[in-house]
């Protein structure tokens, strides 16, 4: 990815503020400009997509999803996903995901697609911007079987990652990816840019955990 033109973030942060007062469901600042350049290659595209997940907030409501939306509350009783309360080893958030607890038979999209975004909003707001403004985002698949695999939950994840939380992803963790996982990662991979492809790493054991996150930090009761 190339790096960012001081004179794009110039020009874009201009065309942002001349229509400052129609964004109003996301805070724009210089990190955000910077993600998007980075994401989207250039001042015009960068614009359209700022325009575009302001606009998508406003619709999807994001700012009124909360821990006690029923929605959320629902999902939560899957045990599902975690913020943990330590961070990995470059100071990013880290959301835990206990692929184990999820089962494709067994959930509601419209609920899941609110916990999503539930999740990624509350890891952002743990975001340290001045230092690092991405996440770290575990799956841990012990005990993983095909009915814990859903595609459409899972590719609703990175499009909204993709659309709306830009560079947000600093690094995602496969931990303990069975066998059977195999046949299905070349259906995930289809679906992700180079870009957010090259931050998936498989991890194969806790152990090898240690230079992302430390491994006594996980929890042991999801």
């Amino acid at each position: 990815m190339k790096p960012t033109a001081e004179k794009d973030v110039e020009e874009l942060t201009k065309k942002i503020e001349a229509v400052s007062g129609q964004i109003k469901y996301m805070k724009v600042n210089e990190k955000t400009i910077r993600r998007y350049l980075r994401a989207f290659q250039s001042v015009d595209a960068a614009y359209k997509r700022i325009l575009e997940t302001d606009a998508w907030r406003g619709k999807y409501e994001v700012d009124k999803i909360t821990g006690d939306s029923p929605s959320i509350k629902r999902v939560e009783k899957t045990k599902i996903a975690v913020i943990l309360n330590e961070r990995d080893k470059k100071m990013r958030p880290v959301i835990y995901v206990a692929v184990r607890n999820h089962s494709i038979y067994n959930r509601d999209t419209s609920d899941m697609t609110q916990y999503i975004v539930y999740f990624l909003e509350e890891a952002c707001k743990k975001c340290i911007e001045d230092e690092i403004d991405n996440l770290c985002i575990l799956f841990d698949m012990k005990n993983f079987s095909l009915s814990c695999m859903d595609y459409p939950m899972l590719k609703t994840l990175f499009e909204i990652m993709q659309d709306h939380y830009p560079e947000r992803l600093g690094v995602c963790l496969i931990l303990n990816a069975p066998f059977i996982f195999s046949t299905c990662w070349p259906i995930i991979r289809a679906w992700l840019d180079e870009n957010t492809a090259s931050k998936i790493h498989f991890i194969k054991q806790l152990n090898d955990l240690t230079p992302y996150v430390d491994p006594s930090v996980l929890p042991h009761d999801m």
